[in-house]
């Protein structure tokens, strides 16, 4: 068996991670700012658990946001969010994650932070400006 030391090559997208939520368009305008900046394309989804009821009214405003920001926004249902998480980025390899804030109690993110170390992932704060997840970010996870 012989394993590469080459890097992974990923790919010049920014892709925006995105709950059910009204709030999460400051996710997708950070995003838009970042693909703007980096001059990459962006891409926005959605990963959700069979059997989730999404809000409708947030998921239809996500998808015009995406839309009037030249994104394109999936949403996938599945058994097992973290797994279908996992593979998207091991699928898609975008240069630039951009996520909320991590959630209380919950400790998805940092997962993939440590998982997936040579992606630059950013949160977005409150007031919209996105933050890059560093080493120290990471390592605390």
């Amino acid at each position: 068996m012989t394993l590469s030391t080459k890097p992974i090559q990923t790919s010049p997208a920014v892709l925006v991670l995105v709950t059910d939520q009204m709030s999460c368009e400051r996710l997708i305008l950070a995003g838009r700012r970042l693909a703007d900046q980096h001059k990459m394309s962006l891409e926005v989804v959605n990963v959700a658990r069979l059997g989730t009821v999404p809000n409708p009214e947030a998921m239809e405003f996500l998808y015009q946001v995406s839309r009037e920001n030249d994104a394109v926004m999936t949403v996938e249902y599945c058994e097992d969010s973290e797994k279908t998480l996992i593979k998207k980025l091991k699928d898609l390899r975008p240069s630039i994650v951009v996520t909320g804030l991590p959630g209380k109690g919950s400790t998805l993110l940092q997962r993939l932070w440590t998982r997936f170390e040579s992606l630059s992932f950013y949160t977005v704060e409150e007031n919209g400006e996105p933050q890059p997840v560093t080493a120290v970010n990471r390592a605390l996870a």
